[in-house]
């Protein structure tokens, strides 16, 4: 009967050291703190991957680069006009009224925007329908132009308002300038984007 109870004695001997080492499949558990800080420690990794990093703005180096009515404007010579720094352009509207939007990357205001409109008006009816009140005529230029300064807008200054048309198209260039701008600065900017819009209108005659 000894070697029976011996027996048994090394298998609760080797049993015992079994779960004290290595061997054993119970090892300790961890912590209940480290289990409430692997979860934390994963989610604060996960974040901070999944976290979007702040855009970079990188400007136009030329406003044609945006393409569609965009390839008309230039930044050099509405900037020395307006003497505002536009470095931003985009294009958009739609296939019948194309736009082209510039601004500066201070903000909303000042900006243009450009439009062209497919149209089946008449030069007698552009001119007693589409200008604004107070509107000025511009001479030589298409078959009807005009120029205007309207109202200071919600967050911008007064608008300069330039339209012309011409063989199934009108057009309309509108700048709206800084908060901060008076109604007689924006006047006397007037003269000067005419000049512009002018050669944006020869330019705009060789593709109607």
């Amino acid at each position: 009967m000894r070697p029976l109870r011996r027996l048994s004695s090394l298998i609760v001997v080797s049993a015992v050291a079994c779960l004290a080492s290595s061997c054993g499949v119970l090892a300790d558990p961890p912590s209940s703190l480290e289990r409430s800080a692997e979860p934390e420690e994963t989610s604060k990794q996960e974040a901070s991957k999944e976290e979007p990093s702040s855009p970079q703005f990188t400007p136009s180096n030329e406003a044609a680069e945006a393409g569609g009515i965009c390839e008309y404007l230039d930044f050099e010579v509405i900037n020395k006009a307006t003497g505002q720094p536009f470095g931003v352009a985009e294009s958009g509207g739609s296939e019948e009224v194309p736009s082209c939007v510039l601004q500066t990357t201070a903000g909303s205001f000042p900006d243009i925007t450009f439009t062209r409109a497919n149209t089946a008006t008449d030069s007698k009816t552009y001119r007693e329908e589409i200008p604004p009140k107070g509107a000025e005529k511009i001479e030589d230029f298409g078959k009807a132009g005009y120029s205007a300064v309207r109202d200071k807008v919600k967050g911008g200054g007064p608008v300069i308002e330039i339209g012309w048309l011409t063989d199934g198209h009108m057009y309309s260039f509108r700048y709206t300038t800084a908060a901060d701008t008076s109604k007689d600065d924006a006047e006397a900017v007037v003269d000067d984007l005419i000049a512009v819009v002018k050669d944006v209108g020869e330019a705009t005659e060789k593709d109607d």
